[in-house]
């Protein structure tokens, strides 16, 4: 796995067991191509984020979301393209449909990131 992908998800790696097993699954799937769609996997781990959200603790919610918003401001286009395709468009999936999560998503975001949420939440209405 790209390193700078690796060392930007380990954070996450830490949040639950279903993320690390996500990323064994990912690895162990994808180990013999050189190019695996990492999109996939940012996706998979926004996904777990969203369906999970309400058991972290305030301060956890905070460190996540933060760390979303770091991913999303990143000088790696390919990092900051897979949290904002990958990671930050789950969340929005997730959402649709729940206001209460979508509140809760929503109100941690950080600027970039909230940018991005809201234009995929609003694309082709």
């Amino acid at each position: 796995m790209n390193k700078n992908l690796k060392e930007y998800l380990s954070l996450f790696f830490v949040l639950s067991d279903e993320i690390q097993i996500l990323l064994n699954e990912f690895d162990h799937e994808w180990e013999n191509d050189e190019d695996p769609p990492y999109i996939f996997l940012f996706s998979k781990i926004g996904k777990v984020i969203a369906n999970n959200v309400f058991l972290f603790d305030y301060k956890k919610q905070i460190e996540i979301f933060s760390h979303i918003e770091s991913g999303i401001n990143s000088d790696n286009e390919y990092l900051a393209t897979a949290v904002a395709t990958g990671l930050v468009e789950a969340l929005v999936n997730v959402s649709d449909g729940n206001p209460e999560l979508w509140n809760k998503i929503e109100s941690h975001l950080g600027t970039e990131s909230k940018k991005h949420a809201i234009a995929w939440k609003n694309f082709g209405q």
